[in-house]
């Protein structure tokens, strides 16, 4: 069998899950089926030759960390123009349909909506193969609220559906698969009352943790951390919307203690706004991004992380931060039910209220007996999503799927 991996959203998206998973699956599902890769350059994925690496256009990747990304014109435009009439790819059109047309996949794993139109022209060029959507971007939840809504655009302009409403975008988008991937129980249940072409499997890693007190010594020296102060990290996309790190910050910004720092690492188009809110406060810390082994010397000198998204469909610096046995802050939109059922107890806070965030914030920094049983906590969320229970669980669907 043969297993074409899709990902058109790294042309805007260097980082983030889709892309990780994307290599993972590549990775990963080797062992089982020949496996192709088609994307854009990420730090994932090493160009081979089961790989299609499109080029990416520098003005779109610099659009796309500006605020000029928010505007509704500019992203009405863009899923318009360039991701629905699939314009300036980095690679015509026929030649991407040449290389799948040799690859002749059975099976295409999408990991963005920007696949859908690349999918359609392949059906509509008669290439012959079954499709697996991963619902990362939560579309099947009430995240996507109407036609012109910033997440709405992705999929009625960006996919080019015609339908009388934005339940009936979402029926046809999700039916135009053969199966779809649920990375939650709340996404489970969106996509089931739209059809029974899903299944449930969580986000899950296999992290390599590793410690060298010599870096984590000059990364604390370079951001002026003393071993004594109590550092609280978030790591991932500067993106407000969805990550909603102004919370955050402001909230940081109600705690006193001379010892706190807030350690911020990433980049996006709200990271202005974010050291605005910040600004005259030096506790905050804005690194930027880190790649590779470095980010495990960011968590090994943090003592505990925040995530306070609005939406997330399995965030796996989560997972990391587990690995690394660091407490766990949540909001409550982050808080699934799937930890709940598994017996993991994360701290968790209402997802907008600054106050309630302030108060877990200094409670973990303060209560040795809360800080510990969060330590606990992550331990056994590590342990229970792991990487291999999740290829077993897509080898099992795609095997399924292709003698069907």
């Amino acid at each position: 069998m043969r297993v074409l991996i899709l990902d058109m959203g790294s042309r805007m998206n260097r980082f983030g899950g889709e892309q990780r998973v994307s290599a993972m699956l590549y990775d990963k599902l080797k062992r089982y089926f020949e496996t192709f890769y088609l994307g854009y350059k990420t730090d994932y994925i090493k160009k081979s030759k089961d790989t299609i690496i499109i080029p990416r256009s520098g003005n779109l990747k610099n659009a796309r960390n500006s605020t000029l990304s928010e505007m509704l014109l500019f992203r009405t435009a863009y899923y318009y123009f360039f991701v629905r009439k699939l314009n300036r790819l980095g690679m015509p059109k026929t030649e991407l349909l040449n290389k799948i047309s040799q690859i002749k996949p059975d099976i295409i794993i999408s990991n963005s909506i920007h696949d859908f139109a690349l999918l359609k022209y392949l059906k509509d060029k008669k290439i012959n193969f079954k499709s697996v959507y991963i619902d990362h971007g939560s579309i099947s939840t009430s995240n996507t609220m109407g036609f012109f809504s910033k997440e709405g655009i992705p999929l009625t302009v960006g996919t080019g559906i015609n339908s009388t409403s934005i339940k009936n975008a979402k029926s046809k988008f999700f039916n135009f698969f053969n199966m779809n991937i649920a990375l939650n129980m709340m996404q489970f249940n969106a996509i089931n009352s739209f059809t029974k072409k899903v299944t449930y499997i969580p986000n899950s890693l296999d992290v390599k943790v590793l410690s060298d007190k010599r870096i984590e010594k000059s990364v604390r020296k370079k951001y002026n951390i003393d071993e004594k102060d109590f550092v609280f990290l978030y790591i991932g996309r500067m993106f407000d919307r969805q990550k909603n790190v102004s919370t955050l910050v402001k909230a940081f910004a109600k705690t006193k203690n001379p010892k706190f720092r807030l350690l911020l690492v990433g980049d996006g188009p709200s990271i202005n706004i974010y050291k605005e809110l910040a600004s005259g406060d030096n506790r905050v810390i804005f690194t930027g991004r880190f790649d590779g082994d470095m980010v495990n010397y960011i968590y090994n000198i943090s003592n505990a992380m925040v995530l306070p998204s609005v939406w997330e469909g399995f965030a796996l610096t989560i997972l990391e931060a587990a690995a690394h046995k660091i407490p766990l802050i949540v909001s409550k939109n982050v808080y699934t039910e799937d930890y709940k059922k598994k017996g993991i107890n994360l701290i968790s806070f209402s997802t907008f209220n600054e106050n309630e965030l302030k108060e877990v914030i200094e409670r973990i920094a303060t209560d040795t007996k809360f800080k510990k049983r969060a330590i606990l906590e992550s331990e056994k969320l590590s342990k229970i999503f792991n990487g291999k229970s999740m290829v077993r669980s897509y080898k099992k669907v795609l095997k399924k799927l292709n003698n069907t």
